[in-house]
């Protein structure tokens, strides 16, 4: 393979050319076309198994160059990728055959060009606070809490019992608006914990003080629900045929022994291990709040010139993305903007801010990289790896294999920068 590259100056793209010829191309081509021959489908015949006479009326030239460019479409870009690149993409090149023949296949990879940036101070700026993050009592009772659902045991109650706060009730549910029974709103034999809030606001607490039998409550669903029942009263019909009272374990020693932690003996290592737990993510959390309002600052002070194109494509993977998630929620975007309001112009202008402080960020932070030269070792790589089979219970070979040394030098180079953000500014 040979690699040239080169700008498209008046589009603000750039590409790899990337060219396979002579033999090397032969064999590509020789293997694609028994490929093709294995896979194509003529009426009469299994797959692969007609005549060479039926196949080569099916073999056309263009179905041979077709499998052989997807072949090497990979090859080619790692290829491109680990040569002596000094045209660096702002965003995933696009492969694009640009010749292919029975000699040769030029293979270009189209990309946009890196804007020039011109960075802002990055260093002493006093303009955000950095604040201690503590944890209270009240945050490690309520992780205990949590540990002790775990050894909870469950009593039926009395025919005659009442509903608590911490009860187990099996019932079944049928909700109504407006009189009319909505889709999703009925279940039978459904238990559910009273206090949990697995059900919307008012649900559970409106359950309390009934007993087994049927019973009606009324609920509010939340403005933030699902657009055809958001800010809608509702009715549910209820049928409760079970109540349990669940006994927690005491929050002593014995029941940090029962959870098995490591150099967790006693009630007070419980506690401590807890609290050590939550301000090491309330620390991380903050940090990474802390950095972003500082990227804020960094990007008012430089200058960035975002080519349309990458702003464009942004958008595209914005939009995707968007569409994608709405889908999940049981939507298609056409009943979202009707729910909603909003239109396609309100929507894109709305993606329009998130791309272009998407690519700023990226673009100041590979800048900031770049100058400081973070370097990943390889003892740090080690010590992630272990860190990580520690964190998940698992040998270090699983993880190994499970999580490419890439992806774990490029956690750690983001945290490099991160933290020589968080050192080097605020007040």
């Amino acid at each position: 393979m040979k690699f040239t590259e080169s700008k498209i100056i008046e589009n603000g793209q750039g590409k790899w050319t990337v060219t396979i010829e002579g033999k090397e191309w032969t064999d590509i081509l020789a293997k694609a076309k028994n490929r093709v021959k294995a896979n194509i489908e003529i009426p009469g015949f299994r797959k692969g198994k007609a005549p060479e006479g039926e196949i080569a009326k099916y073999l056309t030239p263009s179905k041979i160059y077709n499998e052989a460019f997807r072949m090497m479409i990979e090859p080619a870009f790692d290829f491109a990728r680990n040569s002596d690149v000094k045209i660096e993409p702002m965003n995933s090149p696009t492969p694009v055959p640009f010749k292919v023949s029975e000699t040769e296949l030029i293979l270009d990879f189209v990309f946009d060009l890196r804007p020039e940036i011109e960075i802002g101070t990055y260093t002493g700026i006093k303009t955000i606070e950095k604040t201690t993050p503590e944890v209270t009592q009240a945050e490690i009772d309520e992780v205990v809490n949590q540990y002790q659902q775990q050894f909870a045991m469950e009593k039926v109650k009395e025919a005659d019992a009442k509903i608590v706060d911490g009860d187990v009730v099996t019932f079944d549910f049928k909700g109504f608006i407006d009189g009319v029974a909505f889709k999703g709103g009925e279940a039978k034999g459904h238990t559910l914990v009273i206090g949990s809030n697995q059900f919307i606001p008012g649900f559970e607490t409106s359950m309390i003080g009934l007993g087994l039998g049927k019973a009606s409550i009324d609920v509010k669903f939340p403005e933030d629900y699902t657009p055809e029942l958001a800010g809608k009263d509702s009715v549910f019909e209820l049928n409760i045929t079970e109540v349990k009272e669940r006994i927690l374990p005491n929050k002593d020693d014995e029941l940090a022994k029962d959870l098995n932690m490591k150099d967790v003996n006693t009630f007070a290592d419980l506690e401590n291990k807890i609290k050590a737990e939550l301000l090491e993510r309330k620390v991380i959390g903050f940090k990474n709040q802390f950095v972003n309002q500082i990227m804020d600052e960094i990007i008012k002070g430089s200058k960035i010139e975002l080519p349309k194109t990458a702003i464009d494509n942004q958008i595209a993977d914005l939009k995707r993305e968007f569409e994608q998630e709405v889908i999940r929620q049981g939507l298609t975007l056409k009943a979202y903007k009707k729910a909603t309001g909003l239109t396609d112009k309100d929507i894109e202008a709305e993606m329009l801010v998130d791309a272009r402080k998407k690519l700023e960020t990226y673009l100041v932070s590979s800048e900031i990289q770049n100058k400081e030269k973070f370097e990943v070792t390889d003892a740090q790589v080690e010590t992630k790896y272990a860190d990580l089979a520690g964190q998940f219970g698992v040998e270090l070979d699983y993880v190994k294999q499970a999580i490419q040394p890439q992806a774990v030098k490029q956690e750690i180079a983001n945290d490099l920068f991160v933290n020589f953000l968080y050192e080097n500014n605020g007040k």
